[in-house]
């Protein structure tokens, strides 16, 4: 009998005080950072086996750690020690160990908003929280910034008009009081917010009882 699909789980329920596992996972390697293995990370990191595998394996594969001594204690099992300290944030990385580019974006712009002063709207965004790097489509941007204020990150502080090439867009300012910390609040296919800083969901867009 085949094993049931098991989805993807929104990333709130991968967060354990507000850590993901990769990140978890990679602290636990800084502290262990002389020796470790697959099972010392997992254990420390509170991760299922095969997360903490894979991750190990990009990792390794970016030349992040490197494998030491196979053996240790008659036990044939790879022993890493850290080859590249990023400093306090997890790498992301693909598989092959390359950077991950996806989910930049909002990084990007959480960054450039909190840094901008006063109003702007999402044009002005996109172009200046692209780089050569990542480019951050306006579409993206408009999307998030209608996101982030409904869970009260950013205010409208004047009212676009009309659509199109002639329509004028929203803008918005940063609400420095509802600054949570470095990581830019997430939204999920839930169409909610969880902000990873806090290790909740701020927001969550009300079922239509209509639908039900």
């Amino acid at each position: 009998m085949a094993a049931p699909h098991r989805t993807r789980q929104p990333a709130e329920l991968e967060m354990i005080g507000g850590k993901g596992t990769r990140q978890r996972c990679w602290e636990a390697i800084r502290a262990r950072r002389d020796g470790f293995t697959l099972l010392d990370i997992a254990h420390k990191a509170a991760a299922d086996i095969a997360t903490t595998k894979t991750y190990l394996q990009a990792l390794e594969k970016g030349g992040f750690i490197e494998v030491g001594n196979r053996e240790r204690g008659g036990h044939d099992e790879k022993h890493y020690r850290l080859a590249k300290d990023n400093g306090l944030e997890a790498p992301r990385l693909t598989r092959d160990g390359q950077p991950v580019t996806q989910g930049r974006a909002q990084e990007q712009m959480w960054r450039t908003m909190r840094i901008m002063g006063g109003d702007f709207n999402y044009q002005e965004l996109a172009a200046l929280a692209s780089t050569s790097e990542v480019a951050v489509s306006p579409v993206a941007a408009r999307d998030y910034l209608k996101h982030l204020a409904h869970a009260g990150y950013v205010t409208v502080v004047a009212q676009g008009k009309g659509r199109g090439a002639g329509g004028v867009a929203n803008r918005y300012r940063f609400n420095p009081g509802r600054y949570s910390g470095p990581r830019p609040p997430m939204v999920q296919r839930t169409k909610s917010v969880y902000d990873p800083n806090l290790g909740r969901v701020v927001w969550q867009e009300e079922a239509d009882h209509d639908d039900l």
